[in-house]
């Protein structure tokens, strides 16, 4: 189970249409993980010589408890009786607060619990939905249950993976309703569903419903963040056009919001035009949102004669607030099916385009997201919005007529699938305008099921040499046999196989990584063949590299050996990524004794032997490992006279 606190699984599992802004989430504790277990994996005399310090601290600590009173009652909660049952967490507290283990368990020591404990139950942790700094969380049992299946939530820390294991396998609270004041801060993760601003929770939920249904979550905060800004200051384009409606007044919303007392009609703009406006809210006995509509013909404007028009919409905004080009006379149920629709809050822009009919259309700017219009209530400081209309004759439909390869990053926009395409753009709107770059490429792989990369399995491996190579693990199979770095045996999802054969008669330190990847991976080296496999080296989350998902191994080469690198995504996830192979010290012959490298055996490797003959550690003339350099060595450098094989 992976401890990145965020890919574009979960997102794809929680319906999350905002990936671009929250992918790079980062998990902080992996250099933790990694050195916990590294520190394990050692060797024997080493691992012998923890397990003896764990006994020790264990007869120490429970020597302790006994003498302090520890080992009784639940830490979590106030009880009669001094000490509390986890040995650790009542030491803990009792060497501040000593009478916790002289008297009873009182408010003073769960208060100090909350602050020092880390065990499943104790409350000063909070809920098991939300992802923390510390290890455990609040509920007992909901605790219990995740640690089971990954008892790094209870041993490090309580990452966003095991919050979103909680959520699957615990039992979640009773939603609350956007606007209750019980339902905790927009901008705070918090064990509930909702928060309890309701213009900011609705605005949230439009996009991200899991957030009013399941749980107010780091997901959910970091979309408030965006569309929730009030505080921006929105500054219109400069000869921007100015809407004509005062403020206050609602003249130029028909059919939409019609005040039936003003005149009411929509104001004409150009095909290139920018437009800044306010939205409103009036209260005349009821509370009314104010909309504004602006007429736009393209009847002349396909000039190509096509038959379709592009029209792109930029929109800026203070308060969320969405743009729809709609047929004219449109009604308010009909604008989340508009042919463009484009939201912004908190003064980022957002754009969209689509490829339309040559006809008369409506442009309609509300208050809401998604075309569905909200109840929030604002001034016209609060309201104020600009957007640019762009136009133009030729337009290629969104994936139609494309030729790039979905799973595979190209220069142009869309992908040959058309179906395949529709679904990625639909996401990623992007990836239809612009340019199709890894995101769309990716997206594509977990939607429509990439075909098997050529070197999925290690018979038929990539080749590979001292340099960068470019690869791809979308479509990829996990392969065996499993992953079983010490630093990290989590199953890993798929893999591809490359084969390197250093140059000939020769060996060398060597660094193999893929830092700088945009996902999780562990990656092997093997000497041997695929039906004998010699695990040589592994790595997981390499500090060595930024991000650290990336791997990175350094090791000694053997002479005239292959090996076999295999690379691997964590379950469910993919990506992209450049291997780099690199020499890390001066390339050695593999001939033993040829000490001045010159390819033969002869009286130069004579003297040298004899320069250091004598008590030598370490010397590279010492071939017989025995401390000094004496006639044994000699004798191997004579065996092996004249030129090397």
């Amino acid at each position: 189970m992976s401890h990145d606190v965020l890919d574009v699984n979960h997102c794809n599992a929680r319906g999350c249409v905002f990936y671009r802004t929250i992918k790079h989430l980062k998990n902080a504790i992996s250099v933790l993980k990694f050195s916990h277990f590294s520190a394990l994996a050692t060797n024997k005399a080493r691992v012998g010589f923890l397990a003896l310090a764990l006994m020790a601290s264990v007869f120490a600590t429970q020597a302790l408890a006994d003498e302090i009173g520890c080992g009784f009652g639940n830490c979590g909660a106030v009880h009669v009786g001094n000490g509390c049952v986890d040995i650790k967490c009542c030491s803990d507290v009792c060497s501040y607060t000593p009478h916790c283990c002289e008297t009873n368990w009182d408010d003073d020591c769960l208060d100090m619990a909350n602050q020092l404990c880390e065990i499943c139950g104790i409350p000063g942790l909070g809920s098991c939905f939300i992802s923390r700094g510390k290890a455990s969380c609040a509920d007992a049992t909901c605790c219990g249950i995740v640690c089971a299946i990954d008892p790094f939530c209870c041993e490090a820390v309580w990452d966003f993976t095991c919050a979103l294991s909680a959520q699957d396998l615990c039992v979640l609270p009773p939603p609350k309703s956007c606007g209750d004041p019980t339902a905790g801060d927009c901008l705070v993760p918090h064990g509930n569903s909702s928060c309890s601003d309701p213009v900011c929770c609705e605005s949230v939920c439009a996009g991200l419903p899991t957030c009013c249904n399941v749980i107010w979550d780091d997901f959910c905060v970091y979309l408030a963040a965006d569309l929730c800004n009030t505080a921006c200051t929105l500054v219109c384009p400069l000869n921007a056009s100015h809407e004509l409606e005062a403020c206050g007044a609602r003249s130029n919303d028909p059919s939409i919001r019609p005040d039936l007392v003003l005149p009411n009609t929509a104001q004409t703009i150009g095909a290139q035009t920018t437009m800044c406006g306010s939205l409103f809210t009036t209260i005349d006995g009821t509370t009314i949102t104010d909309v504004d509509v602006y007429y736009l013909d393209l009847r002349n404007a396909d000039t190509d004669n096509d038959g379709y028009v592009k029209v792109a919409i930029t929109l800026s905004s203070i308060r969320p607030v969405f743009a729809a080009l709609t047929a004219v006379n449109a009604t308010e149920t009909s604008l989340p099916g508009a042919q463009v629709l484009v939201n912004a809050a908190g003064c980022a822009p957002g754009r969209e385009w689509n490829c339309v009919a040559p006809a008369k259309y409506w442009v309609v700017v509300a208050p809401g997201t998604n075309g569905i219009i909200s109840s929030q209530s604002f001034n016209c400081d609060d309201g104020a919005y600009w957007f640019q209309m762009e136009t133009s004759a030729k337009c290629v439909l969104p994936c139609t007529n494309a030729t790039g390869n979905c799973f595979a990053t190209h220069t142009t926009p869309s992908c040959v699938d058309p179906a395949c395409c529709a679904v990625v753009c639909a996401s990623l709107p992007s990836c239809c305008e612009t340019t199709w770059d890894e995101d769309c490429a990716i997206w594509a792989a977990q939607s429509c099921g990439a075909p098997r990369p050529s070197n999925d399995s290690c018979a038929t491996p990539l080749d590979v040499s001292v340099g960068s190579t470019s690869l791809s693990l979308l479509g990829s199979t996990a392969g065996l046999p499993a992953f079983s770095c010490p630093s990290n045996p989590t199953p890993t999802g798929g893999d591809i196989w490359l084969r390197w054969t250093p140059p000939a008669g020769t060996h060398s330190n060597y660094q193999i990584d893929v830092c700088g990847v945009n996902f999780d991976t562990r990656m092997d080296l093997f000497s041997g063949s695929c039906n004998n496999l010699v695990l040589e080296q592994c790595s997981d989350d390499s500090i060595f590299c930024e991000p650290n998902r990336g791997s990175n191994m350094r090791f000694e080469t053997q002479c005239d050996t292959t090996y076999l690198i295999r690379l691997a995504s964590l379950e469910n996830s993919t990506g992209f990524a450049t291997l780099r192979i690199t020499a890390l010290s001066d390339i050695r012959g593999c001939c033993v004794g040829d000490f001045d490298q010159n390819g033969q055996i002869d009286s130069g490797d004579v003297s040298a032997i004899l320069l250091d003959y004598g008590v030598c550690f370490l010397c590279p003339t010492d071939l017989d490992s025995s401390g000094q350099v004496d006639a044994g060595d000699v004798s191997i450098v004579l065996l092996g006279w004249g030129a090397c094989n």
